[in-house]
């Protein structure tokens, strides 16, 4: 059996100006069409049945608009008190069940096949599997011969990938979350260390991607959903 999980607890500090009473997932792409109500649109459309969000700051929010399921999927909570980062929020997702986990960042806004990957990653026979996509440079490239200018690149691709914000984990990771780690969040703990035995896989996805990290972001990907039929 797999479940899915979010990652919904951020307090989006550079987003509190555009309303301080509600979470950063909670934020309208559309009318009646929020950021979390994509992330479970994915998860259901992956044939999924149940999902755990694991919220912080305003938690109460997103309880009150999705409440014990939403559209066919049961939806559990896993609350934090107090911001303890995404390796105690992991720990704590699988002291509460003995499924393999579909995870996903809350405020990542993405096309991806959530069915493919999962696909993917349950016949690779690996531990764990991310997306990764191909990062963008944040500055425009400048090519040169000698002392000559000879293009201008905005914003190319670069010849590496990031983090795409999307994970496969089976259950059988558990040796790995009991470890002493110094760093709190997941990419320095649990994922350096299966990166390291060979149990990560990477699935490499190139279609429309985009963290909303600042306003700009968030009013770029509004622009884009309000053209779309949702």
């Amino acid at each position: 059996m797999v479940i899915g999980a979010i990652f919904a607890g951020g307090y989006g500090k550079r987003l509190q100006s555009l309303d301080p009473k509600l979470p950063k997932v909670l934020l309208p792409l559309k009318d009646n069409f929020v950021i979390m109500d994509k992330q479970l649109s994915d998860f259901e459309s992956a044939g999924l049945d149940e999902v755990y969000l694991m919220t912080g700051y305003r938690g109460e929010e997103i309880e009150k608009r999705y409440g014990n399921g939403w559209n066919g999927l049961k939806i559990h909570y896993l609350r934090e008190g107090e911001p303890k980062g995404t390796l105690w929020a992991i720990r704590n997702l699988f002291s509460k069940t003995d499924s393999d986990v579909l995870l996903r960042n809350g405020d990542t806004i993405c096309d991806l096949d959530l069915k493919r990957f999962l696909n993917f990653s349950l016949s690779n026979g690996k531990l764990s599997s991310i997306v990764v996509v191909r990062m963008k440079s944040p500055f425009g490239l400048v090519s040169i011969n000698g002392h000559s200018v000879t293009k201008f690149d905005e914003n190319p691709y670069l010849p590496y990938y990031i983090n795409g914000g999307t994970y496969f984990l089976r259950r059988g990771i558990r040796p790995y979350l009991n470890r002493n780690y110094r760093d709190k969040g997941v990419e320095g703990s649990i994922f350096r260390s299966l990166a390291a035995k060979g149990e990560m896989a990477a699935f490499k996805y190139g279609g429309f991607w985009k963290p909303v990290d600042t306003i700009k972001d968030y009013e770029e990907i509004k622009k884009i959903y309000l053209e779309r039929n949702i």
